[in-house]
């Protein structure tokens, strides 16, 4: 019964998440054109609703490994996503632009 409600719980997460993540993109696609300052806000979302999923749910159900996977994975785009914000774009804006470029190909990609 545990494995089932937490599958559940997931597929409503990643369901909801998805949909949420999609409409954060496109808002953000009419406030700027930079594409980590797009995608940044949706990943740190994940990132806070994967936290606070992890307090709320009872350490017994098998999601909470999943959740733990999905707030780690978060929280190293999130870090990424600054560091190139904020570093990488002030040093060089030549690099920055070469690896966001990196980025959208391989995202376009289907």
């Amino acid at each position: 019964m545990d494995i089932l409600f937490s599958a559940i719980i997931v597929i409503i997460y990643v369901g909801l998440m998805y949909f949420i993540f999609g409409q954060i993109m496109n808002f953000m696609k009419q406030k700027t054109t930079d594409f980590m300052a797009q995608i940044l806000p949706g990943w740190i979302l994940i990132m806070l609703s994967s936290i606070v999923i992890l307090f709320i749910f009872p350490d017994y159900l098998t999601s909470q490994r999943i959740f733990q996977f999905i707030m780690y994975i978060s929280i190293g785009v999130c870090f990424v996503s600054l560091f190139l914000l904020i570093v990488i774009k002030n040093i060089s804006l030549e690099k920055y632009n070469s690896i966001i470029s990196k980025l959208k190909a391989n995202r376009d990609i289907k």
